[in-house]
């Protein structure tokens, strides 16, 4: 049993040492915070010109009565760096998953397009998706960039939907349905830790 702690050990410090060789950034994404969705993510450089990281986002608010948006949601991506990691424009793939309790109101200029009765209804689900991604980094000093992003994918969603107001059903039925979605929309605020800029 020591033995199997010892090595575990010994392989996650190795995997430490050896993350840290690299260059890693963390960020934070400005518009998910003025849409009160607290956000995070990690990234770091595995060569001159490709990334991966993880961004986490997380919102629990019911705004007045009842307009809910609560959700949470994952999303692993691989980068591109044309010119070189954490520099200028980058491509990228992801994979973003979920959960969320959105309704209570209308989408501005979409309406009820989407989600027929989202103004009625709280839509309860889950989802699982990919995309792809453009974005473009700008150098403001050493240790600090401004990244612009965007992305956009399928993703699949599996949810029900409960009245806002009346009474609730004994169980309900989930539908599944496949639609396009946009994964990113973003300016984040960069910090680059092992600069070498």
């Amino acid at each position: 049993m020591k033995k199997k702690i010892i090595l575990t050990l010994l392989l996650a410090g190795g995997c430490w040492l050896g993350a840290a060789a690299q260059q890693v950034a963390v960020k934070t994404n400005v518009l998910y915070w003025m849409a009160t969705t607290p956000n995070l993510g990690a990234e770091v450089a595995v060569s001159k010109h490709s990334t991966i990281g993880l961004t986490t986002n997380y919102n629990p608010w019911t705004i007045g009565a009842d307009n809910r948006i609560r959700h949470w949601f994952l999303r692993p991506e691989y980068r591109y760096w044309v010119t070189e990691k954490y520099t200028r424009l980058y491509f990228g793939f992801h994979v973003i998953g979920g959960k969320l309790e959105v309704g209570g109101f209308k989408l501005p200029f979409i309406g009820d397009r989407i989600l027929t009765g989202l103004a009625t209804n709280y839509y309860k689900g889950s989802f699982f998706g990919a995309g792809f991604s453009l974005g473009y980094q700008f150098y403001v000093s050493p240790h600090w960039n401004i990244e612009l992003s965007a992305g956009a994918g399928l993703a699949r969603f599996s949810y029900h939907a409960e009245p806002v107001r009346g009474p609730k059903a004994a169980s309900y039925t989930d539908r599944k349905r496949i639609l396009p979605i946009p994964t990113e929309f973003g300016v984040s605020f960069v910090y680059l830790f092992n600069s070498k800029k």
